[in-house]
């Protein structure tokens, strides 16, 4: 079964689990989620010391918030939002799959490919988002 981006440019479907696209600086080593490409947010090099970095998503449960009225068409309420501290480094919000709590906050959570529609010719448009995975973060 193939998969298609929901974001072509922030991760990679093909991957068993989600790789998010990041940047790192070879000048300084920052790591940053989504991408950049005009040059260092943090030393200010220029945009040929930034490389195209594949980060695991995979990281600890720094915040939540339970959305309980939403609008919006594209996902119905309640859902969580996240901020994950990533392994590689940077803090990104992303959705959860299941509720979570401020109780869970210092667990370790994982990137999970969330199916949010199937094309007709059965083809998968995803994105990650993120599940508890149980282990305290130390």
């Amino acid at each position: 079964m193939s998969r298609t981006s929901l974001h072509p440019s922030l991760y990679e479907p093909s991957s068993e689990t989600p790789l998010l696209n990041g940047t790192t600086c070879s000048a300084c080593g920052l790591v940053v989620f989504p991408p950049v490409s005009l040059g260092c947010t943090k030393c200010g090099a220029a945009p040929e010391q930034l490389k195209a970095t594949p980060l695991a998503a995979a990281g600890t449960l720094h915040s939540v918030a339970t959305i309980h009225i939403h609008t919006g068409k594209d996902i119905e309420a309640p859902f969580t939002v996240a901020e994950v501290k990533l392994d590689s480094g940077p803090l990104i919000r992303a959705l959860m799959i299941k509720p979570a709590s401020a109780g869970d906050i210092g667990k370790r959570v994982a990137g999970q490919w969330f199916v949010e529609s199937t094309s007709e010719d059965g083809a998968q448009n995803v994105e990650p988002r993120f599940v508890i995975t149980e282990e305290e973060a130390v």
